[in-house]
């Protein structure tokens, strides 16, 4: 049931939510323009598909996350709180090394040998290990994006109005020839 609100309001709504959407996809587009660059510098395509990967899988486990969590407490509060969590995972990033250091000395044995064998020989392992968390942390607070901004728009627009809110083609009933 959309709400009482104004047409006007309602649409600003919407548009807030595809500034966000711009905002989430040029910081995942962020990575894939420096990748070549990333790979030159590290000597070594691996680091940077294991970055890719992490930022995927955590994706993907966030999606499933916030899906079931905007189900049960709503996007009022939810969508403001995934947007500050990817908004600070990627000011971290700036501060990778420093994450990295803290995140090697406080891992388990086999987090860290593992980050000592995956890291390029030219890249301090910190500031590999600190990217990597970063871009996982990253992923996993993007995903809620979706869920928070589907279920927004369902509460507040009208079913016909949906699939334009979203910046879908909107759906025109077949012409019949007469």
């Amino acid at each position: 049931m959309p709400t009482d609100r104004s047409t006007s309001w309602r649409y600003g709504v919407c548009g807030l939510l595809l500034m966000a959407t711009m905002l989430l996809y040029m910081d995942r587009l962020t990575l894939s323009q420096l990748a070549t660059t990333i790979c030159r510098s590290t000597r070594s395509r691996t680091a940077i598909w294991l970055v890719d990967t992490g930022f995927s899988y955590a994706f993907a486990t966030g999606a499933l996350f916030f899906g079931f969590l905007v189900d049960r407490i709503g996007p009022r509060w939810l969508y403001p709180t995934v947007v500050i969590g990817w908004s600070c995972a990627g000011l971290a990033t700036a501060y990778a090394e420093t994450i990295g250091a803290w995140f090697l000395l406080a891992a388990p044995g086999p987090v860290r040998d593992w980050f000592t064998s995956t890291t390029p020989a030219t890249v301090p392992e910190e500031a590999y290990a600190g990217f990597m968390i970063c871009r996982i942390a990253l992923g996993f607070c993007e995903a809620g994006h979706w869920p928070c901004a589907l279920v927004t728009t369902q509460a507040i627009m009208s079913r016909g109005d949906r699939s334009l809110a979203t910046a879908s083609c909107k759906a025109e009933p077949p012409s019949v020839p007469s």
